[in-house]
């Protein structure tokens, strides 16, 4: 059996109520394996704070082979997880970050999103 948020916390969700494209992806968020999470699930997790403590290992084992990777935009990733909880309340996961940021920041980004990744690291 793969690993996914569900066993990790052991809880199960009942099913939503509602019926939003985004409650709907977190819920499947949590049932998918961990090791098959793309970017962009990854950036859905953060921003939703959806089993980010599980998903600290997965994300940074994609930021560190592409730090600017993006499905809506280069560098939508790593700014989903620099808004996150996890970056602010875990000293180690926010160094590794912030090293994963400035490989980034070597990348063609956005002027908005290179103030914000600039910001961030800061804050």
């Amino acid at each position: 059996m793969k690993t996914t948020i569900e066993t990790l916390e052991g809880k199960i969700w009942p099913e939503p109520e509602l019926q939003s494209s985004l409650v709907l992806t977190g819920h499947a968020l949590r049932k998918k394996p961990i090791d098959e999470l793309t970017p962009n699930d990854l950036r859905v997790a953060f921003n939703e704070d959806i089993g980010a403590e599980f998903l600290k290992e997965r994300v940074l084992e994609l930021l560190e082979n592409e730090p600017a990777i993006g499905d809506l935009f280069d560098g939508d990733l790593i700014l989903a997880v620099m808004r996150s909880q996890q970056f602010s309340t875990d000293k180690e996961f926010r160094m590794k970050i912030i090293k994963n940021a400035d490989k980034a920041l070597t990348k063609e980004l956005d002027l908005q999103t290179r103030y914000e990744i600039e910001n961030l690291k800061t804050a």
